[in-house]
C-alpha cells in the first residue's frame, strides 16, 4: 500500500487527444512505464472540444484502466484547432509592467472576448529595445471541459497547453515541417525558431493514392506560409515525418527523414517496445520543465485568469492600501491588548 501510494506520488500520465483517438503516457521519476492509444466515438470532440465530457472521461478511464496506468496527476494537450495563437513584439519594459501590458494586448488581438477566453502566454526573446511574446487562448468553456473529464477519469489536471507546443518541445529542432498521423488524418506543423508557426490537418483517402495527394496538399499549405509570412532565410524547413509514416515509403515532392533520426536523447527514457515518434506530444507535456536547446514557450492554460487579467493597481494606491491595512490590524492589536489588561473604554453611542 505504501509503495503503490509512493508510486502515484512520483507518477505522472501525459494525455493526448486526438480527433479520432487519445493516447496517454505514464512516467515514473520521469522513465516511461506504460502507454496506451484507444479509439474514440466519431462526435467525442468537435473542433477540439469535447461535445460530452462525461461520456469522453468514462472513455479515458478505461483506456487508462486497461493499460495498468495509475498515475493520477495529469498534464493534457489541447486539440490545437480548439486554440489560437499569436506572436506579439512589444517595447521593452520591466517585468511588473509587462503583465499590464498583455493584457491590453491580448483583449486586442485575441479573436473572442477576453472575459470568456483562458489564455497564457511566455517571453520568447529579448532585445535592449523590445520582447517577443508568445500568446495562447482558447475559450473558456473548453478549458472547463477537459478539466471535467480529467476529474471524471479520476485525474487531478496540473497543465493544459496545445498540442503543437508539447510537440515542438519534444522535437527540439530550430527549423522543421513534421508531418505526423493521426487516424484518418495527416498533421503539419511547422516550426520556426522552435516555435509554431503554422499548424494544419487534412483528412486521407483509404488509398495510398489518396494519401499521397492529401500529404501533397498539406506541404503545399505550409510552405506557401512559410514563405509569406514565417520564413526567415530563403531555405525551406526540412520535413520530418511521424507515426505511421516513419514506417511508410512515402514518395514526397520534398525530400523528408524519420523524426527519429534527429531526436538526439532529449525524450524521457522508455523501454524496449516503446515507440517514442508515436507519442512526440504526450512526451512533450512531460518535458515542459527539462532544458532545451530552442525557445519552445512555457504556457499552462489552467493557470490562465478565467475571467481576465486583474489590472494591478498603481503604485500610489497599493500604498495607501497598505497604510490603511496597518492601521486597522495595528487598532485592532492596541484594542485587544487593552481589554486583557482590564481597560474598558466606554464607546459612545451606549447607554
Amino acid at each position: 500500500m505504501i509503495e503503490w501510494y509512493w508510486r502515484t506520488r512520483r507518477s505522472l500520465v501525459c494525455l493526448d487527444f486526438g480527433r479520432d483517438h487519445v493516447s496517454a503516457v505514464e512516467l515514473v521519476k520521469g522513465v516511461v512505464t506504460r502507454w496506451t492509444s484507444w479509439p474514440l466515438a466519431e462526435d467525442a470532440l468537435r473542433n477540439g472540444d469535447p461535445t460530452r465530457p462525461t461520456a469522453l472521461a468514462v472513455t479515458v478511464g478505461h483506456a487508462l484502466a486497461d493499460a495498468g496506468i495509475e498515475a493520477r496527476n495529469a498534464r493534457l494537450a489541447l486539440p490545437d484547432e480548439a486554440t489560437v495563437s499569436r506572436h506579439l513584439v512589444l517595447p521593452a519594459m520591466p517585468r511588473r509592467d509587462l503583465a499590464r501590458a498583455m493584457y491590453f494586448a491580448a483583449e486586442r488581438h485575441l479573436p473572442f472576448p477576453i472575459a470568456r477566453a483562458r489564455w497564457s502566454w511566455d517571453v520568447v526573446e529579448r532585445t535592449p529595445s523590445q520582447v517577443t511574446l508568445y500568446l495562447v487562448a482558447t475559450w473558456r468553456d473548453v478549458v472547463d471541459h477537459y478539466v471535467e473529464v480529467a476529474r471524471g477519469a479520476g485525474l487531478v489536471p496540473q497543465a493544459l497547453e496545445p498540442r503543437s507546443i508539447a510537440v515542438a518541445r519534444a522535437v527540439d529542432q530550430e527549423e522543421a515541417l513534421l508531418v505526423d498521423t493521426g487516424g484518418q488524418r495527416l498533421h503539419a506543423t511547422l516550426l520556426v525558431d522552435g516555435q509554431p508557426a503554422f499548424v494544419d490537418n487534412v483528412v486521407t483517402a483509404g488509398t495510398a493514392g489518396g494519401r499521397r495527394e492529401a500529404l501533397d496538399r498539406l506541404l503545399q499549405r505550409a510552405y506557401r506560409y512559410q514563405s509569406t509570412a514565417a520564413a526567415r532565410t530563403g531555405r525551406l524547413a526540412p520535413v520530418l515525418l511521424a507515426g505511421d509514416l516513419e514506417r511508410e515509403e512515402v514518395e514526397l515532392a520534398v525530400a523528408g527523414r524519420p523524426v527519429s533520426e534527429v531526436l538526439n536523447g532529449q525524450l524521457p527514457l522508455s523501454p524496449n517496445g516503446f515507440r517514442p515518434t508515436e507519442y512526440l506530444a504526450n512526451l512533450g507535456l512531460a518535458m515542459s520543465q527539462a532544458p532545451r536547446r530552442t525557445r519552445v514557450p512555457q504556457v499552462n492554460l489552467l493557470s490562465a485568469p478565467r475571467r481576465g487579467f486583474r489590472v494591478p493597481l498603481p503604485r500610489r494606491a497599493q500604498e495607501l492600501a497598505l497604510i490603511v491595512v496597518a492601521v486597522l490590524v495595528w487598532g485592532s492589536a492596541a484594542f485587544g491588548v487593552a481589554l486583557l489588561l482590564g481597560w474598558h473604554p466606554h464607546l459612545g453611542g451606549g447607554p
